[in-house]
């Protein structure tokens, strides 16, 4: 009975652990467009590929755990993609960068490693270098953008204590960096909490918008969820396109720092993610219904017309429909739902506080058996 007791309580702890895991977990943001017009995008943990045909394929089976943030495409096609893997048995992360060619033919650039290289990324310009963030979102103490280049030097380019504040290398500040997508004057942008900034090669950073998330907050009355920008891509001319997932729009920033609301979505959706091809924008979008429904992902295609077209769906079993695909039953696509990580605590620490008193009653039980048989002799 005892060793029943000590397996039901490790798994009422593996339970807890991994709901908050799946609970605590950032939406995607991953979503490109190729030459040939074929969308690739992230639901977290499956790589979707929408063909020119409007055919939804898997172009990456998922893995439970395995997390897929961000996608880039580089100028022959080839997808890029960063792997962040929990390991309960040793309570550790795995990281990992792999290339995917049109094909299908996955390589890995970066092997899978609980030591990622500094400076190491999927965000790479036309000369071989490197971008990438060093921050700590709980401590804040600083937050740098590195620089590497294809001989392993690293620098940093921009950044130092955690805070807003322009200016050249050292002197600039960033917050809490999302994303970075570069311009065609080779400055690269970023969505740097409530604001948008633009980072020259020289390491001079300015900021373009900021206070968006909560600059028109008048939109939370339609459902707004709070929180910081996600995704952004630029076009040839540098327009900044952003989500804003807080206010459940994307906003397109002028580079003169005007700002217009292009796109909205109402409940349960919000974007995260943005590409921009042929005049085109493509979002990616999460659905959550509170308390516990997860609407899953769907992508959208604002033409230069102002139309709007949903492109692809992607929901779990009882919720949305899926399109034609090569899924199969053990990948089924998940959301993790944000708001269910206290519901799955207090179950979890209310089950082990009653399962605490039934062992002591058993063991108190045992004991006075054990006490009256001995009183007998």
């Amino acid at each position: 009975m005892m060793r029943a007791f000590a397996i039901t309580i490790s798994a009422i702890v593996t339970v807890c652990v991994f709901s908050m895991t799946k609970a605590q977990a950032h939406p995607a943001w991953g979503i490109v467009v190729d030459r040939q017009g074929q969308v690739y995008f992230s639901d977290l943990e499956i790589v979707w590929k929408i063909g020119a045909q409007g055919r939804l394929t898997v172009f990456r089976a998922g893995v439970s755990g395995r997390h897929i943030h961000d996608l880039t495409l580089d100028d022959d096609g080839n997808l890029h993609g960063a792997d962040y893997t929990y390991l309960p048995s040793t309570q550790s992360y795995l990281n990992a960068i792999w290339k995917m060619t049109p094909a299908g033919n996955l390589t890995y650039t970066l092997a899978p490693t609980e030591s990622l290289p500094r400076g190491v990324s999927i965000w790479k310009d036309r000369d071989g270098n490197t971008y990438a963030v060093e921050q700590d979102n709980h401590l804040k103490r600083e937050t740098l953008l590195l620089k590497r280049t294809p001989s392993g030097n690293v620098a940093v380019l921009a950044g130092g204590s955690y805070g807003h504040a322009d200016g050249r290398g050292s002197h600039a500040r960033f917050s809490s960096i999302n994303k970075i997508a570069f311009g065609s004057d080779g400055a690269l942008y970023t969505a740097d909490g409530s604001t948008v900034r633009k980072v020259a090669t020289d390491g001079t950073v300015s900021t373009l918008a900021r206070d968006l998330v909560v600059e028109n907050s008048a939109d939370r009355g339609r459902g707004g969820l709070g929180g910081n920008l996600y995704g952004l891509t630029v076009n040839a001319q540098n327009d900044v396109f952003v989500a804003d997932h807080g206010n459940r729009r994307v906003l397109k920033i002028a580079p003169d720092g005007k700002v217009a609301t292009l796109l909205s979505a109402d409940p349960p959706w919000s974007p995260t993610g943005v590409a921009f091809k042929d005049d085109s924008l493509y979002i990616l979008e999460f659905g959550f219904t509170p308390p516990r429904t997860s609407n899953g992902a769907r992508v959208r295609k604002l033409a230069s017309d102002g139309k709007v077209t949903v492109l692809a769906t992607v929901g779990e079993s009882g919720n949305l429909p899926v399109r034609e695909n090569s899924l199969s039953e053990n990948t089924a696509p998940t959301i993790e739902p944000q708001p269910n990580a206290p519901y799955a605590l207090a179950g979890a620490t209310a089950g082990i506080f009653a399962l605490t008193i039934m062992a002591w009653r058993v063991r108190k039980r045992m004991s006075d058996r054990q006490q009256r048989e001995s009183l007998k002799q």
